[in-house]
């Protein structure tokens, strides 16, 4: 009988912590997003890794493989936990900060999910140094693999006008006990799965280039 009553009371510790650490979790996911768009204003400009790490409170860890001109710092947020107690398939989002010869030369952002069974899809965004509101992106066709990855290449300019779009992503990815099993999931602004599985772009583009958005 004791030992009933210590399973339903980790049970209920349990199914209240989930939804708890679940808002805390986007949250900080949140959080990641909105510091890239920040730290956009200074892609191009002379930028030091002190001011950097400010802005993500110094936890950015250095990439694997930088060199005397340039070099790539990294932070994730990931639903470890959960998918450790199996709630849900692992899925993370990353975030990156490049730099060459002293200049913010890009930021990256990495929503990886495990959920599909093939192979996990990721939806990278790419922010780059540069102005003009077009921006690129892939795929861009009508019709394309379930399983395909997603990217989307964005100068800082035409991120001012386009974030909600482009930067749109799901982050209840990291908590459905489902998960997400495609970039249309992942970031749904962009892209939607048809009825018959494939892929298809949301935004009306000229091979994967995008002038402007209404």
């Amino acid at each position: 009988m004791r030992w009933v009553i210590i399973t339903v009371i980790c049970v209920g510790i349990l199914v209240s912590f989930i939804p708890v650490y679940s808002i805390v979790l986007e949250m900080r996911a949140e959080s990641l997003i909105h510091k890239a768009t920040i730290l956009s204003e200074n892609l191009g400009k002379p930028t030091t890794l002190s001011t950097v790490q400010a802005v993500y409170d110094g936890k950015l860890t250095q990439i694997p493989g930088c060199t005397p001109t340039g070099c790539g710092y990294e932070i994730v947020e990931s639903n470890q936990v959960l998918a450790a107690l199996h709630w849900a398939p692992y899925s993370e989002i990353r975030s990156e900060v490049w730099f060459r010869d002293g200049i913010m030369s890009t930021l990256i952002l990495d929503f990886t999910s495990s959920a599909n069974p093939y192979h996990s899809i990721v939806s990278h965004v790419f922010i780059q140094e540069g102005n003009g509101l077009e921006f690129d992106l892939a795929p861009w066709e009508e019709s394309s693999p379930a399983d395909t990855n997603g990217i989307v290449d964005i100068r800082q300019e035409s991120l001012k006008v386009h974030e909600q779009t482009v930067l749109g992503f799901d982050l209840t990815c990291l908590t459905n006990h489902r998960g997400c099993m495609s970039v249309a999931e992942l970031l749904p602004t962009v892209w939607e799965q048809r009825k018959d599985g494939k892929i298809r772009c949301r935004l009306e583009n000229h091979e994967g280039f995008i002038e402007r958005l209404w």
